[in-house]
């Protein structure tokens, strides 16, 4: 498993060493450059200093040194060398170059009053560095205008040994060198340090993370006040989820307890009546109701077996959908034929208007009739015998809209109204009806939104409630991506 602060830590390092190194390489490379341009300066000043020796006289040409004065050039080991021509002839040599007799400087064509460098090899073995000068010797001016006289141009070279040179130039590497692995050092202690302490409220909320349980309202990210831009998104985020998963587990838990309730009550019908039966088998009172009491005891728990895999199959991605052109009206008319059977004023209680410019829209007709039939049995089961249920249909250029209202036998709270929807909630506590199990609105919102209806409700009024459904325009069928349902 990778490391955030150890892939944080090395890019960190690679990043700042590669820039440190850039750096250092040019600092190197500007302070050879310095030096080696301070060192031909320095030789430089050497060969003009030599050249100003020479003068010109009505006798000849003569280089008056004195070697007191530059003593560089005379016999010590680490001695200097000058040598000068005047046309083809040696004219003078140092005193440096008595001890090599055969040796001579370097000596090369070049235009006049002009000069060159190279890295050459000494005569006592040594690496140096030359500069080779080609100048007219300077004429006083008593001379100048002196007919016939001509001043033969002359070459100039001084050596100079590099190995103080080359020994200052390795100090100097070396130790940008060693500075160079310091600063890396220190930096990456540095940049430890910092991404350490930078992770402190990441690692704290971390720690709270392990310890955090769904009860827990919120998550403490450490000890101390302080909030941060980065990781406060990330807290609340957490706390959502937390809260979510509260809702979710305390959800459950009523679930599981509403299930067991649902289910106990025929299960304790059917012992008792069992046991009874058993007791008495021959009182005919008992014996003559006991085969229907326990279909119909075993009806319902059917009915809520069923209803329970509804709603898992509606809330399921995999419900299959097929999409086809249906008539709205018409489908509203066979809801109501249909619970006809349960509510024998249905059609007088319900009362449908009809908007629509085109009732045929394309949709899932199971779906649909699923989500009709539970409002319409909502609907009139949960309003006075003698009142009217209302449906409208209406349609604009974003789809359709269906509407069901109705009156309420009893008033509901702002905390039911928001329950209302949930899988076996019932806002009558006392679950004395049988009949009902509070699953239809849960199962008409779950296939809502696997259909993509937009499906909403609310009060219009203290005794009355109005369910709508919205349905889109759809694409057709072959153009749409299709899900099936896995057995």
């Amino acid at each position: 498993m990778k490391s955030l602060t150890t892939k944080l830590m090395n890019t960190m390092t690679y990043v700042v060493t590669a820039i440190l190194i850039i750096v250092f390489l040019a600092i190197d490379i500007s302070i050879d450059n310095w030096v080696d341009v301070e060192f031909d300066n320095a030789l430089t000043d050497k060969s003009n200093y030599l050249k100003t020796l020479v003068k010109v006289t009505p006798e000849g040409t003569e280089f008056d040194f004195a070697g007191e004065f530059m003593p560089e050039f005379g016999t010590s080991t680490k001695a200097s060398f000058f040598q000068l021509w005047q046309g083809d002839a040696v004219f003078e040599r140092s005193e440096s170059l008595s001890h090599f007799p055969g040796a001579e400087l370097i000596k090369q064509n070049m235009p006049i009053n002009s000069a060159i460098f190279a890295d050459v090899e000494l005569p006592d073995g040594r690496s140096g560095r030359a500069m080779v000068s080609y100048f007219e010797p300077q004429v006083p001016s008593t001379m100048r205008n002196v007919a016939g006289h001509t001043v033969e141009p002359m070459w100039l070279t001084v050596a100079i040994t590099t190995e103080d040179l080359t020994q200052i130039l390795v100090i100097i590497d070396s130790s940008l060198a060693i500075g160079l692995l310091l600063v890396i050092v220190l930096m990456r202690w540095a940049v430890v340090k910092v991404i350490s302490r930078g992770l402190v409220p990441l690692n704290e909320l971390n720690n709270a993370l392990k310890t955090v349980d769904v009860t827990q309202k919120y998550i403490p990210l450490s000890t101390a006040s302080e909030r941060y831009l980065e990781i406060e998104p990330i807290r609340n985020e957490l706390n959502k989820f937390v809260k979510i998963s509260q809702q979710y587990l305390q959800t459950e838990k009523r679930i599981t307890a509403d299930i067991a309730h649902e289910l106990k009550t025929p299960i304790s019908e059917l012992i008792s009546l069992s046991e009874i039966y058993i007791r008495y088998p021959d009182d005919q009172r008992i014996g003559a109701t006991y085969k229907q009491d326990v279909l119909n005891i075993s009806l319902r728990m059917k009915t809520i077996v069923s209803n329970l895999l509804l709603l898992q199959q509606a809330s399921s991605e995999n419900m299959h959908l097929h999409r086809q052109q249906l008539d709205v009206t018409d489908l509203v008319d066979r809801v109501i034929e249909a619970l006809a059977f349960k509510y024998n004023t249905i059609t007088e209680r319900m009362q449908v208007e009809n908007y629509l410019r085109n009732s045929s829209i394309l949709v899932d007709e199971f779906s649909l009739h699923l989500i009709l039939t539970n409002l319409f049995d909502n609907a009139l089961y949960y309003s006075p015998p003698t009142s009217r249920v209302t449906v409208r249909l209406s349609t604009d250029d974003n789809g359709m809209t269906l509407s069901v209202e109705n009156q309420l036998l009893t008033s509901l709270k702002a905390d039911d109204l928001e329950r209302l929807t949930q899988p076996l909630y019932q806002a009558e506590q006392s679950r004395t009806n049988t009949e009902r199990h509070g699953l239809g609105l849960a199962i008409v919102e779950n296939i809502a939104k696997v259909n993509g209806f937009i499906f909403s409700f609310g009060l219009i009024a203290e005794d009355r409630i109005q369910f709508s459904l919205h349905i889109p325009h759809a694409e057709p069928e072959n153009n749409m991506p299709k899900t099936h349902v896995s057995d």
